[in-house]
């Protein structure tokens, strides 16, 4: 029996506040979106350790994307299957058939691929957005992965595990 360890900070609850702080406070500033309506996938870095997994076997425990959350804003008003795109999207950029440019690979796509950019790759999670333009998907993609990472380091910071504290300035 293997059991699926993930990143103890990067917690599907800490993914969803990361999100709605940020949703929050961006689409009621005055950027030019087509819409407010959209989903947001996050995928995390996850490993399988089994019983029989050794001391033998590090640092080789398989390593697999392990969906934390997705979040839909405003289903109602989609006018695409934008979690598709979405979950899509955060696949290829999580096996590096999207290089979180400003266009896809159009040699790496698979059948029934997207053919939308706008996500992001970045210290080691993923997160994708799908339905307002292409460079606004990146943008909040990117915004909020960096969010994400700043909450969970200050999770870490605050709780018992942290041997010391690395904010020099308290």
């Amino acid at each position: 029996m293997s059991e699926t360890l993930t990143p103890k900070f990067l917690t599907k609850q800490l993914a969803e506040k990361a999100i709605h702080y940020f949703i929050n406070g961006i689409f009621s500033a005055n950027i030019p979106f087509k819409r407010k309506a959209c989903c947001i996938v996050v995928l995390v870095p996850a490993m399988e350790v089994g019983h029989e997994t050794t001391d033998m076997d590090y640092p080789n425990f398989p390593t697999k994307a392990h969906f934390l959350c997705e979040y839909q804003l405003l289903k109602d008003k989609w006018t695409g299957d934008y979690d598709q795109i979405a979950r899509c999207k955060a696949l290829q950029l999580w096996h590096g058939r999207n290089d979180d440019g400003t266009s896809i690979k159009p040699h790496l796509l698979f059948p029934n691929d997207t053919v939308y950019w706008g996500g992001v790759k970045r210290h080691g999670i993923v997160v994708a957005c799908s339905g307002v333009q292409p460079w606004f998907d990146k943008m909040l993609s990117g915004m909020i992965a960096d969010l994400l990472v700043g909450l969970a380091h200050n999770e870490w910071v605050t709780s018992k595990d942290a041997e010391s504290k690395v904010d020099f300035l308290t």
